[in-house]
């Protein structure tokens, strides 16, 4: 094996990501922001779509920073070359503190004790979060003078995290009465508040303050999850996720597929094998309920999803080398994340950070 080159085959499985429709989506979410700063959410590799490609794009059509969850995530991003403003999300450990001031991130303050941490780090930017009933981050609304007293001058923005902006407007009010009620009775002058994600920059106006952070919505997807149509939206999805037919076989009546044989041929029909299973992220749970597109069609899942590879029942046009689209459109037809989701009992948002990088490679355009 010494000094041997082993060539990069394409992958089985490939997702396709669409830069322009990233560039679209920011375009759309600032004309609703109106005049609010707009920091693109690229945690969890920018929900599947790759988190480098999909910053420098989003900066290009306008976003004035970005967010990660973790100090290795944005330090990624560093690595790459990109010099926004990038803020993490977490509550972070000394050690992390130390390589995020290194890597010149923001940080959050969750806490009396995040805060003391984040003091004893002079010159760190950071974000205050207030916790106004998601229960999850943030400090108590009657901390918040305290930890603002903490961090000095060190404090760049005050933010809240909407638990149900999506589909309870009047949580969601009276989360924001608690914010307000914060930031005007302690001195949170001069710097950035935010509150609004995908659904608030949508559809809550008194949410987007100074600046919104959307997530699912560059991505083209709908914030509801698993329903909604991103185009009455004015979003465009932007991945597609393909694979083609490895093998085509014809099935006599009464013949079962896949483990367990959990269908079983009532008619002569054909079947074809395709090489994605759950282990690229396309979950068993679609076992006899997903359909993909195959030369402009809908094709049924047959039987169980396996590990490497499914069954979709096919005609006798359709030939090995065609290519099966899982999300995405073809021939005028379309398999959208949100029905995937609805199959799944899941979200859209699970649907494309499920897709194992390592299995599943992407190309953009």
């Amino acid at each position: 094996m010494t000094g041997r080159v082993i060539p990069k085959v394409p992958s089985r499985t490939w997702a396709e990501v669409d830069l322009g429709a990233i560039r679209h989506n920011v375009r759309t979410l600032k004309r609703r922001a109106v005049d609010a700063w707009l920091m693109a959410v690229v945690k969890a590799d920018a929900y599947g779509h790759g988190a480098v490609p999909v910053s420098r794009a989003a900066l290009e059509a306008g976003a004035g920073s970005l967010a990660v969850v973790t100090v290795e995530e944005g330090a990624d991003l560093r690595r790459a070359g990109i010099d926004a403003p990038i803020l993490v999300f977490t509550d972070l450990l000394p050690d992390e503190l130390a390589l995020a001031g290194e890597c010149r991130l923001q940080v959050t303050a969750h806490s009396i004790p995040s805060a003391r941490r984040i003091a004893a780090h002079p010159g760190l930017e950071t974000h205050l979060k207030i916790n106004t009933g998601m229960n999850r981050w943030g400090v108590e609304p009657d901390e918040a003078g305290e930890a603002r007293k903490i961090l000095g001058s060190q404090l760049v923005g005050v933010y809240t995290h909407l638990a149900s902006a999506d589909s309870d407007a009047e949580a969601t009010s009276r989360q924001l009465e608690v914010f307000d009620d914060v930031l005007t009775t302690r001195d949170f002058g001069g710097v950035l508040v935010h509150a609004a994600n995908s659904a608030g920059t949508l559809w809550h106006p008194s949410s987007r303050y100074d600046c919104v952070r959307p997530g699912i919505a560059l991505y083209g997807l709908h914030p509801a999850g698993d329903k909604g149509d991103p185009a009455d939206e004015d979003l465009m999805p932007a991945l597609s996720l393909k694979s083609y037919v490895a093998s085509v076989r014809r099935l006599a009546p009464g013949e079962g597929v896949s483990y367990g044989l959990t269908f079983r041929a009532e008619a002569s029909m054909f079947a074809a094998t395709v090489p994605v299973g759950y282990a690229e992220g396309y979950r068993r749970i679609l076992s006899n309920r997903a359909s993909a597109l195959v030369r402009g069609e809908r094709r049924p899942l047959l039987g169980r999803m396996t590990m490497d590879a499914c069954v979709f029942g096919v005609d006798d046009g359709v030939e090995v080398g065609d290519e099966v689209v899982l999300v995405g459109e073809q021939g005028g037809e379309s398999v959208r994340a949100e029905e995937v989701a609805r199959w799944s009992d899941t979200i859209n948002y699970e649907v494309t950070t499920g897709i194992d990088a390592r299995r599943v490679e992407r190309s953009y355009v």
